[in-house]
């Protein structure tokens, strides 16, 4: 008896959708093919997979078993595919890249753009994600590489981590904010305004939680939420724009609206107000040749980042931060 990997993908893609129309439109055939596929293999196998419903489809106890070896099956078949792909080198490889927020928006896409005016022949896929949700598909296997805060990384057995550079972190708000323009601030003074911005590690969380309206500590994970929890940059600096909640951001993701007076940065430095990232990746994976020339190309992106970042500083701040990026990474 054979079990095509055609007939896996489309086993799961029905245990997905629990609904034939959904499932063969995710797999881009028709529902009738799908129908006979499902039906042909069941008829192969001598039992039925799923029990069809007026509400949908479900699958059997013999159902649940294909699938759950299916998926086992088809992440070996990507893995093999991996090492093909990783002995033939960059010219016909495939990369799959999982970003937080800052550094999707800081140098993930223009390291992108570089690498594939280098090797236009390269296949890439780019995720943005929370800096929890990259780390746990990092370990599954479904990106090969990630760029995140590596203070969310706790299984350090299981893990590689690269360390990239430090970014310096200003509290910012809209001009017309009731903080805008007072003079040393205090962190209880910021903790009175909602925060609006991404998951922040278990380390900032006794921090930040001190003040109700700035967010709270999700009790399993002991992540602090923001207020205003977002893993969207652009929107995370509407809301600023358009209400009282402080943004902590790197001055080079608004850079257009630091110059344009729309937002300004808040008399208040901290030495935890910094972001952390780094390349983060499985350590019984190779880095293939696609993943190491965009580490590169991520290198020489964060460098002018950081010489931006330490011009918009000097030119929008009226108080001193010459924290350099460069510095801070070597320390």
């Amino acid at each position: 008896m054979t079990i095509d990997i055609r007939l896996l993908r489309q086993v799961l893609a029905l245990s997905k959708h629990r609904n034939f129309a959904r499932a063969a439109e995710s797999l881009h055939i028709s529902q009738p093919a799908l129908s006979r596929s499902i039906a042909g293999l069941e008829q192969s196998l001598g039992v039925q997979l799923f029990d069809r419903t007026s509400g949908g489809v479900e699958p059997t106890k013999c159902g649940q078993t294909v699938i759950d070896r299916g998926q086992d099956i088809l992440k070996k078949e990507r893995e093999l595919r991996r090492e093909i792909l990783l002995i033939q080198g960059i010219e016909v490889g495939e990369l799959s890249i999982g970003a937080g927020p800052f550094p999707f928006e800081i140098s993930v896409s223009h390291a992108v753009a570089r690498l594939i005016t280098r090797n236009p022949n390269l296949q890439i896929r780019i995720d943005k994600d929370s800096a929890p949700a990259i780390v746990n598909r990092v370990l599954s296997g479904d990106i090969d590489i990630g760029v995140a805060d590596i203070r969310h990384c706790e299984e350090f057995a299981r893990l590689t981590v690269e360390f990239v550079f430090e970014h310096a972190i200003a509290c910012c708000c809209r001009r017309g904010h009731p903080l805008a323009g007072r003079r040393s601030l205090s962190l209880d003074d910021l903790l009175n305004f909602p925060i609006v911005g991404t998951v922040m590690p278990p380390a900032l969380a006794a921090l930040l939680s001190r003040g109700h309206a700035a967010g709270r500590v999700n009790e399993d994970t002991k992540n602090f939420h923001p207020a205003i929890t977002v893993d969207s940059l652009s929107a995370a600096r509407n809301i600023a724009l358009g209400c009282d909640a402080l943004l902590p951001i790197t001055p080079g993701c608004i850079a257009r609206e630091l110059e344009s007076g729309d937002l300004v940065i808040l008399d208040f430095t901290a030495p935890w107000m910094r972001y952390q990232y780094g390349f983060i990746s499985r350590k019984d994976r190779t880095h293939s040749p696609a993943a190491i020339e965009f580490m590169t190309r991520m290198r020489e992106i964060e460098e002018e980042a950081i010489e931006l970042e330490t011009r918009l500083f000097a030119a929008y701040s009226n108080f001193s931060n010459t924290s350099d990026g460069k510095a801070l990474a070597a320390t």
